[in-house]
């Protein structure tokens, strides 16, 4: 299995207005243009509609349906969802926050899974969408052939999951992880800083990074799999869903 990107954000502000759209399709427009999307929809398996420009995107972003849930009719808002089959080849949803019938919020999630590309900033642009998209959780990781082994596969951390979205898990720590909301009391800034990890305070919580650059993952496993393990030695016991390191 070849490797690749995987960026996931779970977020509790709101995402439908335009403006926050705009500011998505501005990111993907940056590094050379080399993650402008192709086809824009709603649904992330069925894409008819061409990307010519960003105005053009307003009429999808957000737009409003209608559903009948126990017998009445209820409005909600569409996925938003992108893809890109030339060189970086790339595929990308928004899904936006909302209410449940109880009037509880339910998160809303941004993802995006990429070929490897060197040319692009990866750390720069999951900064931007951390800003874009205050995350509750956030992930940026390179998966290569350590974490893609048979014994390795079809978990939630591979494709960008923190499963219920209730109530999220932290599956394992990606090259860069965001914890937000209540999530961010469980960082030990002060502790992570002295032990030598990149972190940084961004509104409403703490961007750390395992290592200064994502291509330790692949140049260099074997020190991005120690420092990671030290990493989470530094959160309480049983935050983190998988402790082990692969072997390698």
């Amino acid at each position: 299995m070849k490797s690749y990107i995987q960026v996931a954000i779970r977020t509790k502000a709101e995402t439908i207005d335009w403006d926050i759209g705009e500011r998505l399709i501005d990111s993907l427009s940056l590094n050379g243009g080399l993650l402008i999307p192709e086809k824009v929809s709603h649904n992330e398996d069925k894409f008819t509609e061409p990307f010519v420009g960003k105005s053009a995107c307003e009429g999808v972003w957000a737009s409003k349906a209608v559903i009948r849930v126990n017998g009445a009719l209820s409005d909600f808002r569409q996925d938003f969802a992108w893809r890109r089959k030339k060189a970086i080849k790339s595929s990308g949803s928004v899904v936006h926050t909302s209410r449940n019938i109880r009037g509880q919020t339910v998160p809303g999630s941004i993802s995006l899974n990429a070929a490897c590309s060197e040319k692009i900033d990866w750390y720069s642009l999951f900064r931007t969408w951390c800003e874009i998209f205050p995350p509750q959780l956030g992930m940026l990781h390179l998966f290569s052939e350590p974490e893609l082994g048979p014994h390795e596969r079809n978990n939630s951390f591979q494709i960008g999951s923190f499963n219920a979205a209730l109530k999220p898990d932290v599956p394992n720590v990606g090259w860069a992880m965001f914890y937000g909301d209540e999530f961010a009391q469980e960082v030990d800034a002060d502790q992570i800083a002295a032990s030598g990890f990149p972190i940084e305070r961004l509104g409403n919580g703490y961007l750390v990074r395992v290592t200064n650059s994502i291509q330790d993952v692949v140049d260099d496993f074997s020190l991005f799999s120690k420092r990671r393990a030290e990493l989470k030695s530094l959160f309480r016991e049983g935050f983190f869903l998988t402790n082990h390191e692969p072997s390698i």
